[in-house]
């Protein structure tokens, strides 16, 4: 039996995106797209988040969700809550034991303060972009996890995996190769790929705006460059996920949006 036993999207908030405006030559106009949130339920560690999307406590301090939406045309309301996606399911939040992070962008950790008791894993470098909680890093405190919950770092992975063709370092998330982890490191200070190796599912954050930008070959605009933290990084990110996207037609490579 595989170690991964269901997966599931949930649009948790939702975003306005003009692809005319961050990427060259585009046409497409002003588009609104899901803040996705993945649930994963695995064998032995039971039900797996993966980001936990938009909540109210994104708003609990206007000042910042002012500052947040200068930058971002995000909306939300409480049906689009992952605890409300839960419990209409007739899943009580508890069951949630595990959250992996790609990111600490408020969309991604919303949901956080929400959720009564789980393990916080990712990548060391995510996590340290966490535990410094700088507003300068786009953190917003509002949506920090409480001080009690457990943070752990993948450590690297010792099999072999597609991954390691693409990637210098690969992390093992529970480690028994069922998920893997990536640095993604460019639309941010530090972000983090998820693979299910079983599910042939890939992650890849906010390496790309979303999937038809990948699929279509959309090139960054100078205003998208802009904003993102490292364009370097941002662009050399891209050219590896179109390349094992290339390679590899039967991964399925899914977004934030």
């Amino acid at each position: 039996m595989d170690k991964i036993i269901s997966f599931k999207q949930y649009s948790c908030g939702k975003e306005e995106i003009d692809y005319s405006e961050l990427f060259r030559g585009c046409s497409k106009g002003k588009r609104t797209l899901p803040v996705n949130v993945y649930l994963a339920e695995h064998k032995k560690y039971g039900n797996i988040l993966i980001n936990t999307g938009c909540s109210h406590f994104l708003k609990k301090n206007l000042a910042d969700f002012a500052k947040f939406s200068m930058s971002r045309r995000i909306s939300f309301n409480h049906d689009d809550e992952i605890c409300t996606h839960l419990s209409s399911e007739g899943r009580d939040p508890l069951i949630i034991k595990k959250v992996l992070l790609t990111q600490c962008t408020p969309e991604c950790c919303g949901g956080l303060p929400m959720l009564p008791k789980y393990e916080l894993i990712s990548t060391a470098q995510v996590l340290s972009v966490l535990w410094l909680a700088d507003k300068d890093d786009g953190i917003m405190p509002s949506t920090l996890p409480p001080a009690e919950i457990k943070k752990s770092a993948a450590g690297i992975f010792k099999g072999k995996s597609i991954m390691n063709e693409y990637f210098k370092w690969v992390f093992d998330v529970f480690g028994d190769g069922s998920i893997l982890a990536v640095d993604l490191k460019g639309a941010v200070g530090a972000m983090a790929g998820f693979y299910l190796t079983e599910k042939k599912i890939f992650i890849a954050a906010d390496a790309f705006v979303d999937k038809t930008a990948l699929d279509e070959g959309l090139i960054p605009s100078d205003k998208l460059l802009k904003r993102v933290t490292y364009p370097d990084d941002y662009i050399s990110v891209q050219a590896t996920v179109r390349r094992l996207h290339k390679e590899n037609p039967d991964i399925s490579i899914l977004f934030n949006h």
